[in-house]
């Protein structure tokens, strides 16, 4: 059992899943430059991982087998992390204590919980990718909650709505000018109100709404939808809090530890090598 665990926690086999997650990763873009297999992405990342995995009606049988190997190799991931952090950073901790061991045991440990906050993103909650909204009209979240999209604030050409996104120059669209105001309600009790812009979502508790999108407006009836629409991503995830709180304290562990590992050449070793004209 003990070269069992000895080579589950090896250098060798964190190298070799690594680059079989390379691989992998790989044969996703292959499968993502073909158009068909591209909207099945974007159908993936619309609805909840698990949801998507079961209904037999979304996907194709190739796409889901990728997913299910993507996952197989990180289970492997996390199987050397477990035995890392127990076989060899513990066994160094006994031997030889120090603060840049505790602290490398500290981010594998996090690293470990972000993994599991991605998992839990992808099996717990709900997730609507694709809510598209005009002003005034209203969503309903699992009969529980309703979104409301009160105001839309678009200062630009509606126009340029008509283009593809990699169409549109840095100067005919305003990131940080163009919004849209949102309700959330539970019944009649108002549980949160705000803006949301494209890359700024709005959060009420573990409930996420992003902005992805403006809409062009509908001009087959001059009343009708004068203003820009808008394209919604819905998410409500469980374990979101402690997912943010986490992640940050993983980047902040793997800075603080490189400090604390960190050496200065030393200038006495250094030597002149031969020069060349």
């Amino acid at each position: 059992m003990s070269r069992i665990t000895e080579r589950l926690s090896s250098l060798n086999f964190a190298v070799w899943t690594f680059v079989v997650l390379l691989l992998w990763f790989v044969w996703g873009l292959i499968l993502a430059s073909n158009k068909d297999f591209f909207k099945l992405f974007k159908e993936m990342n619309s609805v909840l991982t698990i949801d998507w995995l079961i209904n037999p009606l979304q996907g194709t049988t190739q796409l889901k087998l990728w997913f299910i190997g993507l996952c197989l190799v990180m289970v492997g991931m996390g199987v050397n992390l477990i035995f890392c952090s127990w076989n060899r950073i513990l066994k160094m901790m006994r031997h030889r204590f120090s603060g840049a061991k505790l602290f490398m045991l500290i981010v594998h440990i996090i690293f470990g919980f972000v993994a599991l906050g991605h998992l839990g993103g992808f099996m717990m909650g709900y997730k609507h990718g694709d809510v598209s909204l005009f002003k005034n009209e209203v969503f309903s979240l699992e009969n529980t909650y309703d979104l409301k999209i009160t105001d839309i604030h678009f200062v630009d050409d509606p126009k340029v709505l008509q283009k593809s996104r990699r169409e549109i120059m840095n100067n005919e669209l305003n990131y940080n000018k163009n919004y849209a105001e949102v309700t959330l309600n539970e019944g009649d009790r108002l549980l949160a109100k705000g803006r949301i812009y494209l890359l700024r979502p709005l959060y009420y508790k573990d409930i996420q709404i992003t902005l992805k999108w403006f809409l062009s407006p509908v001009n087959e009836d001059e009343t009708l939808h004068a203003l820009p629409g808008v394209k919604l991503a819905i998410a409500c995830n469980p374990v979101l809090q402690a997912f943010l709180v986490i992640y940050p304290l993983m980047i902040l562990g793997i800075a603080i530890h490189l400090i604390m590992t960190w050496k200065h050449p030393d200038k006495g070793d250094t030597k002149e090598g031969p020069t060349s004209i």
